[in-house]
């Protein structure tokens, strides 16, 4: 069987195996659609309605290019749960065949299948943040390795066409564009572009300028509206850069690679803390060839290493138990790896092996080590339903036809999207305050401002109020709460207006 053969074969086995497991974990209560899944498809439905927005709803940064690609798809189908988180792993997987391409051109095919292998068969937290659909994340994991690819080609061929530098730079642009965390990998990225073409002004600064500013012109031009808000940082800082730097390496890198689990239990025990210096030494190792190949080198070198004191700098960085942020170097992290792991297999002569039998092994580790036991631990059991106890609610809500419902974020939006918005949410018993100059009158977690005052303005005895068990805020009720029946439905709390549909005169 030829090598092209076999590589094929295994492709679609990796391909396979990979889509299983996202099938597994939708399967399983990790399956269950948070707020900020449904904020997407929401944003894809107010998008059919004419709402063409610049960044998130409510925020001050992260594009929302994934509820645009999303909304020919809820335009036909309607609003479901499952194909809306499958559209983050729709980015993985193109970040896979990007990886193999780009990783091909340092270890060859064999071992670049490995690394695109990583990506889509990613570990622990990591193969769960694929199948959730959050704004920017997968399409930046994809983005910033297209950056690494076109960056290489200026930074390695003499005579580089103006076309590749504009695609670097416009990958660059983006990579900011889609959230400003990528900018932890872009810059490293193009800085080095920027040394080997420091003196050429026409053939890489202005094009390369040129075309990462053009991308981000909708961005420029919201910020120019509303004062600049994306030059404030999301949260205010309660710890320091050096704190969240340690934290990275002590609790981020560990869930994401499947080492740790959300609540900090290493699944391996103590052996895990073995398994995560040898993994960071492979990795350690891994830079240094690269490194050693110059430019080409430095491309992917560089943000491997500078990601996270970069990211250390933006305050809301400090959140580690979902292991989210690591997808920003996580594609860095995977081709030191695959450099450091084909280094050592060379380095102990054991060069049979290096074609097909290692990167296959490594393979087969990579999974029993890293993804499996993190699935068994977190999510190990498959339910009718992960989504049954939102969508009890929206049963309660549309079988009583209460067109309106507000409280909590965390489920209200889910309620809307659930329904396919039958039921209409507001957000309500969150603080209140200026939020950002253009909606100071709204309390946090309001993304649709339009929706928010249109709850709002409605008969109190129409709007139906939901909370989260513990945390029933009453005194956001708009009748007093004698004129509510209470219901625990769907692992939540309803306040059902007893007066409901009387209008009053």
């Amino acid at each position: 069987m030829t090598k092209s053969r076999l590589l094929t074969i295994a492709a679609v086995i990796v391909g396979v195996f990979g889509l299983l497991m996202r099938l597994h974990l939708l399967r399983t209560p990790a399956g269950m659609m948070n707020a900020d899944e449904a904020y997407t498809g929401l944003q894809s439905l107010a998008i059919l309605r004419g709402d063409l927005p610049t960044v998130i709803r409510g925020a001050g940064y992260t594009a929302v290019l994934d509820s645009y690609f999303f909304a020919p798809f809820v335009w036909i189908f309607g609003a479901h749960v499952v194909p809306l988180k499958l559209l983050s792993s729709l980015w993985w997987s193109g970040a896979a065949v990007l990886m193999y391409v780009l990783a091909k051109r340092f270890v060859g095919r064999s071992w670049g299948l490995l690394a695109a292998s990583m990506v889509w068969v990613a570990p622990g937290a990591l193969m769960l943040l694929s199948t959730r659909a959050y704004e920017a994340y997968g399409l930046g994991l994809l983005t910033s390795i297209f950056t690494a690819l076109a960056t290489i080609r200026v930074v390695t061929n003499q005579e580089f066409s103006r076309r590749w530098v504009m695609l670097a730079g416009a990958g660059a642009g983006l990579a900011f564009y889609l959230h400003p965390m990528f900018i932890a990998v872009a810059l490293p990225m193009v800085l080095v572009a920027c040394w080997v073409h420091r003196r050429d002004i026409r053939g890489w600064w202005i094009p390369a300028v040129g075309s990462a500013v053009f991308v981000n012109i909708p961005l420029l031009f919201w910020n120019a509206r509303h004062s600049w808000p994306s030059l404030s940082q999301p949260a205010p800082a309660t710890e320091s850069a050096i704190t969240r730097l340690g934290r990275f390496f002590s609790g981020l890198l560990p869930r994401a690679f499947g080492l740790r689990d959300p609540g900090g239990e290493w699944i391996w025990g103590s052996v895990s803390i073995v398994l995560y210096i040898v993994l960071l030494a492979l990795i350690v190792w891994g830079i240094f060839g690269l490194a050693r190949l110059g430019p080409r080198g430095l491309v992917l070198a560089l943000p491997t290493v500078l990601c996270w004191p970069i990211l250390s700098l933006f305050s809301n960085m400090g959140f580690v138990d979902d292991g989210r942020y690591a997808i920003v170097g996580f594609p860095f992290l995977i081709i030191a790896l695959v450099m450091g792991l084909r280094s050592l297999v060379i380095l102990v002569k054991w060069t049979q092996f290096t074609g097909y039998v290692a990167p296959a092994a490594v393979g087969v580790l990579w999974v029993a080590v890293f993804l499996i036991p993190w699935v068994k631990n977190y999510a190990p059991d498959v339910v009718d339903d992960p989504n049954a106890n939102v969508q009890a609610i929206v049963d309660v809500l549309v079988t009583e036809k209460y067109e309106y419902a507000a409280g909590n974020y965390w489920l209200t939006l889910s309620i809307e999207y659930q329904s396919d918005r039958q039921v209409v949410t507001a957000v309500a018993g969150h603080p209140w305050g200026v939020v950002f100059p253009w909606q100071p009158q709204f309390p946090w977690g309001v993304r649709f401002t339009d929706t928010q005052a249109e709850v709002m303005a409605a008969y109190p005895s129409d709007v139906a109020y939901v909370f989260l068990p513990g945390d029933e805020q009453v005194g956001a009720l708009r009748l007093p709460v004698e004129e509510y029946e209470r219901r625990e439905v769907g692992g939540a709390v309803l306040y059902l207006p007893l007066m409901h549909s009387v209008v009053p005169e």
